[in-house]
């Protein structure tokens, strides 16, 4: 195009200097002819100018990635420029290119180019975007357009790569599909809170259409206590912020109140500036209602959960004052029915003691102590012996009088009482229970000293199969009389002073047993109150 332009020009300045000299001739003592030399120069210079607009548009093309043609529909005649060529990535002296380059157009889009090339060859208008795959750059969007100049058979026109600019056209369609479909309310402001933007879920979730809502201030939703919470997030926001799932309370059209789940996004310009936000919105307030009800649904569990234990706990000194109340009627020395009555009023105590700190009400602030615990072994015989002797069961202990612990009493008591309650269940006719406390080491992290008690039983052992389930809250194998809740208290109380609680068992017919170990560190954690954790003593010591 730019040779074109350059002899036009050319042939033009000849054309004039002819006329120049025929107009002129014969009276060259008339009239004074220009010089020679002086049009020269103004061919020079014209040359000049072509070659620098040649120079600029070829700049022209490569900076706007722009190519330009010029075609023939008669004769078929085309030529390219070489930034088209490369647009194509087609060499632009190959006699062939416009083969290569209909071999390259996206093929579900051929019928319509050539539809439209033949539409402008007769209009000498077209303008069209195709799909182009590219030899080395793959698919690609190029924007075609063309005309026909006055007295001219050929088109002339540009090619531009425009995939970009599709891919943002794409991007902008899908986004716009997404906050026109969602659930969630997606809203955007300005930097001074103003609403920009207002999808079809908002007008649901509030109540407000767009039209109400486009350019009013976002703390139109805000109930008046929470409108310090968007003066925060601004400021956020404007720092460059993002704030998740902030979980708030606004207010619909209609005055009702729904809690949400808030993301607010900053939004920025090309130039990278923050110029607004993007908040989405989601509407929880049915599942902080499913919450709240699983959660009071939980407390109820939690309640009878708290009931069966008790139960539990309290079944065991209940029925050792039976037992103590029938043997104090059956004793005749006044000394015996004493000493029974005796027994039978600190069971009486210690179920007391049971329901308040099991409801919550008590502390044992007398914390850890040293305790005998032949005493407590040789007072839980005395309560389990009217049922073991009824079943013909023997009771051993083998006890070492010198060993001493520092826990808390009642939660040992729980334990053995546990324990020993659950060998005379599992013993249903004649057999044996021992009773066995010794010092031992714990194989752990390393060779911890405290003490070992075992209690073992001839009864009917317990299956493989349930047996890595024995401590969990409510699972039993009793049938008729068990709660579950033994085992898993029993394991509670020994996980809390840092010991171990084993079983081995064994249910081969004539030759069933159960073991269970206990083992207990000698130097106990000195807890500020039974049961109580870390948490629950800071707390209290904050609200005091």
């Amino acid at each position: 195009m730019a040779r074109s332009l350059f002899h036009k020009t050319l042939n033009s300045s000849e054309r004039a200097l002819d006329s120049l000299r025929s107009r002129y001739a014969g009276e060259e003592n008339k009239v004074s002819i220009p010089s020679p030399f002086a049009e020269v120069d103004d061919a020079s210079r014209a040359q000049a100018a072509v070659l620098e607009d040649a120079e600029r548009l070829r700049l022209a093309e490569s900076a706007g990635h722009i190519g330009t043609w010029e075609w023939d529909p008669v004769s078929l005649k085309h030529t390219i420029s070489p930034e088209l060529g490369r647009i194509f990535g087609v060499d632009i002296d190959n006699p062939d290119r416009a083969r290569i380059w209909a071999a390259h157009v996206w093929p579900e889009d051929w019928p319509k180019v050539q539809q439209l090339m033949q539409m402008g060859g007769a209009t000498g208008i077209m303008e069209f975007e195709y799909r182009y795959l590219h030899p080395e750059m793959g698919l690609r969007w190029l924007f075609c357009k063309g005309c026909r100049f006055n007295g001219e058979q050929r088109l002339f026109g540009i090619v531009q790569d425009v995939t970009t600019r599709k891919a943002a056209e794409e991007a902008s369609q899908r986004l716009a599909a997404i906050v026109e479909s969602s659930d969630d309310a997606i809203i955007s402001k300005d930097l001074n809170g103003i609403i920009t933007s207002w999808n079809p879920s908002a007008e649901r979730m509030f109540g407000f259409t767009a039209q109400e809502m486009i350019g009013r201030p976002i703390t139109t939703i805000i109930p008046p206590e929470l409108r310090d919470d968007e003066t925060l997030i601004l400021e956020a926001i404007a720092r460059g912020q993002r704030i998740q799932h902030f979980e708030t309370t606004r207010v619909k059209k209609n005055g009702e109140m729904i809690e949400v789940s808030i993301t607010v996004s900053p939004v920025k310009d090309e130039a990278g500036r923050i110029i607004g936000a993007a908040k989405i919105a989601r509407d929880i307030t049915e599942r902080r209602k499913a919450e709240k009800a699983m959660m009071m649904t939980e407390r109820l569990a939690a309640v009878g959960r708290l009931a069966a234990t008790v139960a539990h706990e309290i079944n065991n000194p209940l029925e050792a004052v039976t037992n103590l109340v029938y043997l104090a009627k059956m004793a005749s020395p006044p000394g015996e029915v004493a000493s029974f009555l005796t027994a039978a009023e600190e069971q009486l105590v210690l179920v007391s003691h049971l329901t308040k700190q099991t409801l919550g009400f008590y502390r044992e602030t007398a914390g850890t102590r040293p305790v005998e615990l032949n005493q407590i072994i040789n007072s839980l015989l005395t309560i389990f012996s009217p049922r073991a002797q009824n079943k013909g069961i023997e009771l051993e202990q083998q006890i070492n009088s010198d060993l001493a612990l520092h826990p808390v009493p009642g939660e040992i008591r729980q334990v053995l009482a546990n324990l020993v309650s659950n060998s005379v269940d599992a013993v249903s006719g004649p057999g044996r229970i021992r009773i066995r406390v010794s010092s031992s080491r714990y194989w752990g992290d390393g060779m911890e000293p405290g003490i070992r008690i075992t209690v073992a039983d001839t009864g009917k052992g317990i299956a493989p199969s349930v047996r890595t389930r024995v401590f969990e809250p409510f699972f039993t194998t009793k049938r008729d009389v068990g709660t579950g809740l033994g085992l898993w208290v029993c394991k509670s109380i020994v996980d809390k002073n840092h010991g171990t609680i084993q079983i081995r068992s064994s249910v081969i017919p004539d030759k069933s047993w159960t073991v269970v170990s206990v083992f207990l560190p000698r130097n106990m954690p000195n807890e500020t109150a039974a049961g109580e954790s870390e948490l629950a003593v800071q707390l209290r010591r904050k609200a005091s």
